[in-house]
């Protein structure tokens, strides 16, 4: 998730905003390198580690975060986005599949090059620096997250299926059996 990135951004962005701060949420095999990393840079009372937290708890956080870091490499689809964008919090995350198909770039968040450390500081620089700009963004972010949800979701997958089936030459009631079992794990 190149979590070091957004550490190693933090650095940065404190000498010129000391009092910014970096919430880490989740668990892994490199919380300790993390931790050392922070330490190592002399901002480890910049950088909270939750580990893992309940969904309230999540919700809460992202209610009150400026903005959500998301440096991942590798997303399938960025459902943490709009999660965050749900709370009115936008993201500035890399710019690669999944992040790039979920976050609408200068009005739900920010992409930025993979792995750029100074290019997610200057990102996070300017949710510091200019309201007005986070301020829009946040509200852009919330009305996009208003375009996802579950059932919605669910009914276009089932009519995708559904559609398939009938100009499809397969007819096998064993197909369509798993596909209704599949769509009511949806539904």
């Amino acid at each position: 998730k190149n979590v070091d990135v957004a550490i190693r951004a933090l650095a940065r962005v404190v000498k010129l905003h000391p009092g910014a701060e970096l919430s880490i949420v989740g668990e892994g095999e490199m919380m300790d390198r993390l931790s050392h990393l922070a330490k190592r840079l002399k901002i480890e009372n910049k950088v909270t580690f939750f580990g893992k937290i309940s969904d309230s708890d999540k919700a809460l956080l992202l209610s009150q975060s400026w903005v959500v870091l998301q440096p991942s490499q590798l997303e399938g689809w960025g459902i943490t986005v709009i999660e965050a964008n749900a709370s009115g919090t936008p993201v500035i995350a890399s710019e690669v599949s999944g992040l790039r198909d979920s976050i609408v770039h200068g009005e739900t968040g920010v992409l930025v090059e993979l792995k750029n450390i100074d290019a997610f500081a200057g990102a996070m620089i300017d949710f510091i620096s200019d309201e007005k700009y986070r301020t829009y963004l946040s509200g852009s972010a919330y009305l996009w997250s208003q375009n996802f949800n579950w059932e919605k979701s669910s009914n276009l997958f089932f009519h995708i299926i559904e559609d398939a089936l009938k100009y499809s030459n397969v007819r096998s009631s064993r197909i369509q059996l798993v596909i209704s079992r599949v769509i009511s794990i949806f539904l």
